[in-house]
């Protein structure tokens, strides 16, 4: 077995031996509850040259008992590729103790959430997993510091969407909000739903397009995707109100709105429909 040398001190978790060691690349298998599963090689070019500059800043993260290779990899596929890509032979790595398969997913989850952003269908399935693993999205995001919106919305996309609009989804054809709002301007019928995001991705159709196809699909069933998408498209009548806002709100909203992958106005619009409906006006003529 190739020698191992004992590099530095890192900061350790209750599960994690503190040293950072040099392993043989060889004594490495990336383990099965590595959660990146697709895109292991976007940008690897770059990662590969600036490691040659400057280092590996950040350990892998193995699984195992430290001596006694083979080692499982559960953060730090990338990495270890690029290391591979330039011909190294060790990579700096420190490892855990005992995890549980629902603790890898977790720990690969979040060390790869943190870095670059991991593909929308891996996401999905370490989510869903988890999901199952615990019944309770609450208790998703407490194990993983996600929010509710992003672990509902790809439960909702992992229950109702065909693997033909999840692919879509995953190659950043069609976005997620789009999506929910095709579904549920289908009511959920999948062949609809499906019809209805390729209008969208064919078209480009401008937000207020978008919102009114849930009005007129949820508002009449026996309607078409075609003719939903023609009814959403005709010119309307619509009466624009300008609020003036103060910085802090201003802030809020565009902050919001880039979390919740919504358009401002859309935003806007929830947020004053769900207080009219809070304080009782909602519908009040």
């Amino acid at each position: 077995m190739s020698e191992v040398k004992i590099l530095d001190v890192a900061m350790s978790t209750p599960t994690e031996i503190s040293e950072i060691h040099l392993i043989p690349l060889t004594d490495i298998q990336v383990s099965g509850d590595n959660v990146r599963i697709s895109q292991q090689t976007v940008a690897l070019e770059e990662l590969a040259s600036s490691i040659a500059i400057h280092g590996l800043l950040q350990p892998v993260v193995l699984v195992g008992e430290f001596g006694n290779p083979p080692y499982q990899l559960i953060s730090g596929q990338r990495r270890f590729l690029a290391h591979q890509k330039l011909g190294r032979e060790e990579i700096k790595a420190v490892f855990t103790g005992p995890l549980t398969r629902t603790e890898a997913i977790i720990r690969s989850l979040v060390e790869n959430l943190q870095r670059v952003d991991l593909n929308f269908a891996d996401t999905q399935v370490a989510v869903t997993e988890l999901y199952r693993e615990f019944g309770s999205d609450e208790e998703v995001r407490n194990r993983t510091g996600l929010s509710m919106r992003t672990i509902r919305d790809h439960l909702r996309i992992q229950e109702k969407a065909s693997p033909a609009i999840r692919a879509k989804i995953a190659s950043g054809e069609i976005s997620i909000m789009d999506v929910k709002r095709a579904l549920r301007a289908a009511q959920d019928d999948i062949d609809k739903a499906e019809k209805l995001i390729d209008l969208i991705i064919e078209n480009s159709p401008p937000p207020n397009v978008k919102r009114r196809l849930e009005t007129y699909g949820v508002g009449d069933s026996g309607l078409s995707a075609e003719e939903i998408f023609t009814e959403a498209s005709k010119p309307h009548v619509e009466q624009k109100i300008i609020l003036t806002l103060d910085k802090t709100t201003q802030d809020s909203l565009i902050s919001a709105s880039a979390a919740l992958q919504l358009d401002p106005s859309d935003v806007a619009s929830k947020a004053l429909e769900e207080w009219l409906v809070e304080n009782g006006f909602f519908g009040d003529k």
